[in-house]
C-alpha cells in the first residue's frame, strides 16, 4: 500500500523554503503516529531539509543521481517503479511518501491512500501541492482538530482511499 502523507494551507501550499511554514504540534504528532515503524519516502530536497534520517522507521530517498551520497542506514530508489516494487514486497505494510511536490506529483497515480492535514489559514511560502482529482478518492474518515494555545490554526485530518 502506498500512501501519501502531507499538510497543506487553505491554498494548498506545503512549504517554504524546505521547510514546513506553520508550527502545528497536532500534525507532527499525527505523522509521526502513523510513519513510526514504516517506510517513508522522501525527495531528495526533502531529505536534505532534515538534520538526520527519520528515527524508527526505514528512510528512503527517492532520486536518479546515481551518485547520491546518504548516510549507510537511508536507501535510494530510482523510480516510482521501485516504490511500487517496495510496496509489493511489503504488501500488509503502508509505504509512506513524504513529500516534496515533485515526489507527490510523480507517486500520486500509483498512490492508495492519501492522509492530508488541512490547516484552514494562509501562509506565505513557495511550494505547493499538486493537484489531486478527488472525485477519484473516497474520504474514508475526518477528523476536525482543535485549536488550543499549542495548535492555533484550525484544521482537519482528511483521510482518502483510492475509488
Amino acid at each position: 500500500m502506498i500512501a501519501l502523507i502531507w499538510a497543506e494551507d487553505q491554498n494548498g501550499l506545503i512549504g517554504k523554503q524546505g521547510q514546513l511554514p506553520w508550527h502545528l504540534p497536532a500534525d507532527m504528532r499525527r505523522f509521526k503516529t502513523l510513519t513510526t515503524g514504516h517506510h517513508v519516502v522522501m525527495g531528495r530536497k526533502t531529505f536534505m531539509g532534515f538534520k538526520r534520517p527519520l528515527p524508527r522507521r526505514t528512510n528512503w530517498v527517492l532520486s536518479q543521481q546515481s551518485d547520491l551520497v546518504l548516510p549507510s542506514d537511508v536507501h535510494r530508489l530510482s523510480n516510482v517503479a521501485e516504490i511500487q516494487t517496495l510496496a509489493a514486497v511489503h504488501p500488509n505494510e503502508p509505504i509512506f511518501v513524504i513529500g516534496g511536490a515533485v515526489v507527490f506529483e510523480a507517486v500520486l497515480p500509483v498512490a492508495d491512500y492519501l492522509y492530508r492535514t488541512r490547516i484552514n489559514a494562509s501562509f506565505e511560502g513557495d511550494t505547493w501541492m499538486p493537484a489531486v482529482d478527488y472525485t477519484q478518492w473516497q474520504l474514508v474518515h475526518q477528523q476536525i482538530g482543535t485549536v488550543d494555545e499549542k495548535n492555533q490554526y484550525p484544521y482537519e485530518f482528511d483521510d482518502f482511499r483510492r475509488r
